[in-house]
């Protein structure tokens, strides 16, 4: 987003100095074409003008979800309550003896390596997943709302995006639904909209909007963030913070928990370590910079039992080639940020438009912008693939 920025000032000096040469030169062609004796050097200089390539200003895409969550029915002192809880994947144990409950108004965050038991732990508070031992005691008038990891991909593909709305809409709310879709950044035509053909961050939007349909007093997110880009992710967290029932949030972006929450809950060695803050008050107790060191934090005694199962060899190596292709189109990105940022430096300079080859040089310029804007679409769109990929390995 800096670079963005810094790149849309450079290229509004570049316009305007363009623009005063622009206006002395069709300054002088006027002058001329009032003069007999010049008339065939003013439409000279006329047609050199037409061939100039104009500078051109990115566009600023200032659309971004406009979502507030209904206003949470009153739930009982105890929300949810988890006793001795294990669970096992055949011979893997992953939970074991675990105690926990929330209570009304609070908002809690999961964090800790992938393998641990959130996701887990999340499905049993919910009904999505049976404990293999202990027992999970929902509390008085509990609504709840869950949003899973692969939400997004369990939207069936063959409605539109009007027609998957109605289905999980009450009655009540049939009226609104274009209103509330118009809040997802899907409307018009886009209503009608085949599943299929959405992206990865439509598909989610999608998913919580239909999420949003019924008033709820316990919202359970699993990695909510994932595919949603950062101005949707950022009117999201506004949302939640305006949310007023019980929460609980399942995420590794540090960003987008901060002040979000009142307690962390860790995940660590089949068990949970409870912290009375918020992501940053929980990293500053363990001493650590940032959530990638809790990824890669050690695991204390036998060895951290993962809930993915093992890759194949040929999964193994297309995860490898999506990577690669990944940090390909980043490497890509980058160089082409350079050299835009080059010529603009350039472009920024008052004389420069009146250099020859001026007109050349701003074509290129203009490839160069073009072929990034194809880069960041094939690297969204690499990246999605990955995430979807790395998805259905769990």
């Amino acid at each position: 987003m800096a670079l963005r920025e810094d790149r849309r000032q450079k290229q509004m000096s570049a316009f305007v100095n363009q623009q005063k040469v622009i206006a002395q030169k069709e300054r002088t062609i006027t002058r001329f074409m009032a003069k007999a004796s010049k008339t065939s050097m003013a439409q000279s200089m006329q047609k050199q003008l037409d061939k100039i390539e104009r500078v051109e200003i990115d566009s600023e895409d200032t659309s971004v979800m406009n979502i507030r969550f209904p206003e949470a029915p009153r739930s009982g002192e105890i929300v949810v309550k988890a006793k001795n809880i294990r669970k096992q994947y055949g011979d893997l144990l992953v939970l074991d003896g675990i105690d926990f409950q929330i209570e009304r108004g609070e908002r809690v965050a999961f964090v800790g390596q992938n393998g641990q038991g959130k996701t887990t732990l999340a499905k049993i508070l919910v009904n999505e997943l049976s404990a293999t031992s202990g027992e999970i005691n929902p509390g008085y008038n509990l609504h709840l709302g869950y949003y899973a990891q692969t939400q997004s991909e369990k939207i069936p593909t063959e409605f539109t995006v009007l027609q998957t709305i109605e289905q999980v809409a009450p009655p009540e709310m049939r009226p609104k639904l274009r209103g509330i879709l118009g809040s997802f950044l899907f409307s018009g035509e886009d209503v009608e909209k085949k599943v299929s053909v959405l992206s990865g961050g439509e598909r989610a939007r999608l998913a919580l909007a239909c999420l949003m349909l019924r008033p709820i007093n316990l919202l359970v997110l699993d990695e909510p963030t994932n595919h949603l880009d950062m101005m949707s992710k950022d009117v999201l967290k506004q949302a939640i913070q305006e949310y007023t029932g019980t929460l609980i949030v399942v995420s590794h972006d540090r960003e987008f928990l901060s002040g979000l929450t009142d307690k962390t809950i860790e995940f660590r060695d089949k068990k949970l370590n409870e912290y009375l803050g918020d992501v940053n008050y929980f990293l500053e107790k363990r001493s650590m910079d940032n959530m990638r060191q809790v990824e890669l934090q050690k695991p204390v005694g036998q060895p951290v039992v993962s809930e993915k199962r093992q890759m194949t060899n040929e999964e193994r190596n297309e995860k490898k080639r999506l990577q690669r292709l990944v940090q390909n189109l980043e490497k890509k990105i980058e160089q082409l940020e350079q050299e835009i940022a080059a010529h603009e430096a350039e472009m920024a300079d008052p004389v420069f438009f009146e250099k020859a080859d001026s007109s050349d040089f701003i074509r290129k310029y203009n490839e160069k912008k073009a072929n990034l804007g194809t880069a960041m679409t094939e690297w969204e769109e690499a990246q999605s693939v990955l995430e979807e990929f790395e998805s259905q390995l769990n």
